[in-house]
């Protein structure tokens, strides 16, 4: 079967053994381009077959989306609702250490299938995982609802903040560098802006994390605000003064986790299978499996106009 490996620096179309093992085998449906994807294809990353978010067909047919990421379910951080720091999180995570998405066909732990409601299309199961992650920065710094918060960085995950905040009943200020950005975070639901123009907010999310757009959010919160750091600092960042005097909270967010009373991917799954222009306003490109080089090179240019890039076996 084909699947999506990375060598060198950039990414190949390459055939490999028909999964097999414990667990389910699922027939990828479609799966999208993270930009964590093209940093790891960049920096190196374990010869596995590439993609954490996607969704595909169980053998009786149903879809479903994945949960790429494991767990033990018995350590201190899964006990205490942080599966994303368990061990087993990242080691066994499809799509960077064990073989992922985008692929014809999949091995997937039963423990981490999730069922899409039968109105969703194979496009909003793809769009499950990085919905759970903005979905569970949203949880960690729980804005209250009715209130008015501000996006920095409207790529995708800042955009699906947007999703997030919006399906919890939050109004949604968006600073956005690109018009086909800000076209989808119209679409969302959310008001664009160049940039805030006072302290006003309580709540901020930082959706690039770069100096630039902490000291942006930092700017932008009132004493005691709180800031959601998405993904990865890919550069360092300092620490400033204005944090310290405004006493503001800086909230970093890893994934999604769950618990008794709630699940970021269950959730996600749920929203996005009522909301179909979720996907509509963010998925901007399609390809087929056999020209994901090409799809790669459009995820990783800026000039492209793409927002989420998704690959169809």
């Amino acid at each position: 079967m084909r699947a999506v490996i990375a060598d060198s620096g950039n990414v190949q179309l390459r055939d490999i053994d028909e999964p097999a093992g414990d667990g389910v085998v699922l027939t990828v449906a479609e799966a999208g381009i993270c930009g964590s994807d093209l940093h790891m294809v960049q920096n190196g990353m374990a010869p596995v077959a590439i993609g954490h978010e996607f969704g595909g067909w169980l053998p009786d047919g149903r879809l479903v989306a994945v949960r790429p990421t494991g767990e033990c379910g018995t350590c201190d951080p899964c006990s205490r609702g942080f599966q994303n720091a368990c061990r087993l999180s990242w080691s066994t995570s499809y799509g960077i250490a064990v073989n992922g998405g985008l692929a014809d066909r999949v091995l997937v732990e039963q423990s981490r299938v999730f069922a899409m409601s039968p109105a969703s299309r194979p496009v909003d199961a793809a769009l499950v995982e990085p919905l759970a992650v903005s979905l569970h920065g949203v949880r960690r710094v729980m804005p209250e609802r009715g209130s008015r918060v501000v996006v920095v960085g409207a790529g995708s995950i800042g955009l699906l903040a947007v999703a997030a905040l919006r399906a919890w009943g939050i109004e949604v200020d968006i600073v956005s560098r690109h018009p086909h950005q800000s076209v989808a975070a119209e679409a969302l639901g959310a008001r664009v802006i160049d940039r805030p123009k006072s302290s006003s907010y309580m709540v901020a999310f930082d959706a690039v994390c770069t100096q630039e757009t902490v000291d942006l959010c930092i700017s932008a919160c009132s004493p005691g605000g709180r800031i959601a750091e998405f993904g990865m600092f890919w550069t360092p960042v300092q620490m400033t003064n204005p944090m310290m005097f405004k006493e503001i909270s800086l909230v970093p967010a890893m994934a999604y986790t769950h618990d008794s009373s709630y699940d970021d991917f269950r959730e996600s799954a749920d929203i996005l299978g009522s909301a179909p222009h979720i996907a509509d306003a963010l998925v901007t490109h399609t390809f087929p499996l056999s020209e994901a080089v090409e799809a790669f090179r459009v995820a990783g240019d800026r000039r492209s106009g793409a927002i989420k890039v998704h690959l169809v076996p």
